[in-house]
């Protein structure tokens, strides 16, 4: 199994913390492959990704503000721009191109409720 972790919005403390206890306990509990998505949903639109390991996960909780980046992209917002309405399907074309089987969002309330749902029903 493959998941994407992000940190989108504002940042805070904590977020450092959120991400290693995720990757680790994917990677060492349950053998998954993770990978960081870099400045939030900007990342997931541009691909700007990295695979996440233990050695990149350890000495992270002290740092400030993310190491992955954040961005504060809605890209799931209807706006009136022509180009902003591509986002939602390069999204998820992004996502299945990674071979993600699962996206973890780390942020606060505007971050939870992107109407995300990449899973292709085909």
């Amino acid at each position: 199994m493959k998941i994407g972790v992000l940190s989108s919005g504002g940042d805070c403390p904590g977020i450092n913390a959120a991400i290693r206890g995720i990757g680790k306990s994917a990677i060492m509990h349950y053998g998954m492959e993770v990978i960081g998505i870099h400045n939030g949903f900007m990342g997931l639109l541009n691909k700007e990704v990295e695979p996440l390991d233990e050695r990149s996960l350890s000495g992270i909780l002290n740092l400030g503000g993310t190491i992955l980046g954040t961005s504060r992209e809605k890209p799931f917002r209807k706006l009136l721009s022509a180009g902003d309405a591509d986002k939602p399907e390069i999204i998820k074309q992004n996502y299945e191109e990674l071979g993600l089987d699962c996206l973890v969002c780390i942020g606060g309330n505007g971050t939870q409720k992107q109407p995300i749902c990449l899973r292709s029903t085909a």
